[in-house]
């Protein structure tokens, strides 16, 4: 059974990317928009971001982690959120022993990336679990744009 934070957690994934291809790309716009909010950064920056190229700097990761707490797949205190990512990438994946697969190979790799990163360093942190679904992330976020007819 499901609490209220992971219902809600759910439903905000599920709006992103379970809905159409134009109003997931859309709302991945919308994330991009209040995340960059008064961070004075320059428009291409912001064009790289939607374009998923996000690049090592302290503005970015801190994008990153307003991202990640809003889609609710990540919060300072717990980490990832395994069982909602895998939600967001499995593809039509549906077996359970898939997504421990899943889950094992990403939590082996967010020991490695966070070891390098220091505790309260929470935009740091963002970024070092990113790294671990960088490649999924960016062939979600080109489906979705295909299949909204966009480059």
């Amino acid at each position: 059974m499901l609490n209220g934070s992971q219902l809600a957690n759910l439903l905000v994934i599920s709006s992103l990317f379970l809905v159409g291809s134009i109003e997931a790309s859309e709302k991945m716009n919308q994330l991009i928009e209040i995340c960059t909010a008064g961070l004075d950064l320059p428009p291409d920056m912001i064009q790289r971001y939607r374009k998923t190229d996000f690049p090592d700097d302290p503005a970015t990761k801190c994008m990153l982690r307003c991202i990640g707490l809003n889609l609710g797949v990540y919060d300072d205190l717990n980490g990832v959120h395994m069982h909602d990512t895998w939600l967001m990438f499995r593809d039509g994946r549906e077996d359970a022993s898939e997504e421990k697969s899943f889950a094992d190979r990403h939590y082996r790799c967010i020991e490695k990336e966070l070891a390098q990163v220091r505790e309260h360093d929470y935009c740091g942190r963002v970024y070092a679990v990113y790294q671990c679904y960088k490649d999924e992330f960016q062939t979600l976020m080109r489906k979705l744009r295909n299949d909204a007819g966009r480059d």
